[in-house]
C-alpha cells in the first residue's frame, strides 16, 4: 500500500509539474489580459441586453414570468431533517440540520455551502448520508432561498458573507468545538476565506468545483479559456436585464447549466428562484464583486494549515 501510494504521489507530482509548465506557457500579461476580459464581457452584455429586447418584442413581456409552481414536496421530507431559521444581525438565516439530535453530542458539525444560483437543496443527496456521521447545517446563503435577501449591494461584499458563516457557526456550535466545512462554487471562495481567517474554527475543508478568490482573479486574466467559460462576470454587475435573461422563458438558463438534475431538483430550483427578489440576491454577488476586488487583496492570504480536500469534476 505505501509504495502504491508512493507511486500515486510521484506520478501526481509529475502531472502536477506538467501542468504549471503548461500554464506558464499559455499565460498573458495581466494588463493584456484585463484588457480582453473587459472586451468579452462587453461583447456579451451587449448581446445579452439585445438578445433579451428582441425577445420581449416578437414574444411579448409573457416569456418574462415563469411557470406557477407549488412548494415541492421534498421541502418538507424528514429525510432532509428539520428547517430552522436563526438571526444574525442584519440578516435570518435558513437553514436544513441533520443529525444534531441532543442525545449524540459527541457529533462534529459539519456545514454544507451552496453556490451560484442554488440554495441548501442542491445537497439533497449528501445529507442524510452525511447526518449519519455527523450533524449537518444545510443553509440557504445571505440572498438565497428563505435567507433574509438584501437590496444593498454592498451587503454581499466577501467581508460580510464570511460574518455571516462566522456568527451562525457560533449560534448553533454550542459545544465550540472545531467544524467541517464544505463548499461549492460561491461557497468554496467563502470557505477559502473563512479559514484564512479563522482557522482554529476548522476541524477539515472540503473544496468542490471551487477556486480560491485570489488565485481565480489571477487565472482570469490569464487565461482566454477562463475568460471564455466566466464571460457573465461582467454582464451579471448590470441591473435588471440579467434577472431577466435568467427568468425568460420559464428559467431556459436553468435548463442548460442543470442538465444532470432530476425532473424534480429542476422544478425545485425554478420554484425558489421564481420568488420576489430570489435572481437579484443571487446576481448581487457578482455586483458585489466589483467592489471586492481590493478588499480581497488585502487579506493576509498564508498556507491554510487545515486538512484540505479538492474535488473537481467536469
Amino acid at each position: 500500500l505505501k509504495h502504491s501510494l508512493e507511486t500515486k504521489c510521484a506520478v501526481t507530482r509529475s502531472f502536477a509539474m506538467r501542468t504549471v509548465r503548461h500554464l506558464k506557457k499559455t499565460m498573458m500579461p495581466p494588463a493584456l489580459g484585463k484588457l480582453i476580459f473587459i472586451a468579452i464581457g462587453t461583447t456579451m452584455w451587449i448581446w445579452m441586453q439585445a438578445y433579451v429586447k428582441v425577445q420581449v418584442t416578437f414574444y411579448g413581456e409573457s416569456i418574462l414570468k415563469p411557470n406557477n409552481r407549488t412548494v415541492p414536496a421534498d421541502f418538507t421530507n424528514s429525510t432532509y431533517g428539520k428547517h430552522e431559521t436563526v438571526e444574525l444581525n442584519d440578516i435570518n438565516v435558513h437553514y436544513v440540520k441533520k443529525g444534531c439530535a441532543n442525545e449524540d453530542p459527541g457529533k462534529p458539525m459539519l456545514l454544507l455551502l451552496h453556490g451560484f444560483l442554488d440554495f441548501w437543496y442542491i445537497w439533497n443527496h449528501q445529507i442524510d448520508i452525511l447526518g449519519r456521521e455527523f450533524c449537518v447545517i444545510a443553509p440557504d446563503l445571505r440572498g438565497y432561498g428563505n435567507t433574509t435577501k438584501p437590496e444593498n449591494t454592498t451587503t454581499y461584499l466577501m467581508k460580510n458573507l464570511v460574518k455571516d458563516l462566522k456568527l451562525l457557526i457560533e449560534k448553533l456550535n454550542t459545544g465550540n468545538k472545531k467544524v467541517f466545512l464544505v463548499g461549492h462554487d460561491w461557497g468554496a471562495m467563502i470557505s477559502f476565506v473563512f479559514a484564512t481567517l479563522h482557522e482554529n474554527m476548522i476541524e477539515g475543508l472540503v473544496i468542490v468545483n471551487g477556486m480560491h478568490p485570489m488565485a481565480f482573479a489571477r487565472r482570469l486574466l490569464e487565461s482566454i479559456t477562463q475568460m471564455r467559460m466566466s464571460w457573465y462576470f461582467l454582464p451579471f454587475r448590470h441591473q435588471d436585464v440579467p434577472e431577466k435573461y435568467l427568468i425568460m422563458r420559464d428559467f431556459s438558463f436553468f435548463d442548460k447549466i442543470h442538465k444532470g438534475f432530476t425532473k424534480g431538483e429542476e422544478e425545485a430550483h425554478k420554484y425558489v428562484f421564481s420568488q420576489p427578489g430570489a435572481l437579484t440576491g443571487a446576481l448581487n454577488y457578482y455586483r458585489a464583486f466589483n467592489h471586492d476586488n481590493d478588499q480581497l487583496k488585502k487579506f493576509d492570504y498564508r498556507k491554510i494549515n487545515v486538512t484540505t480536500l479538492i474535488l473537481w469534476g467536469e
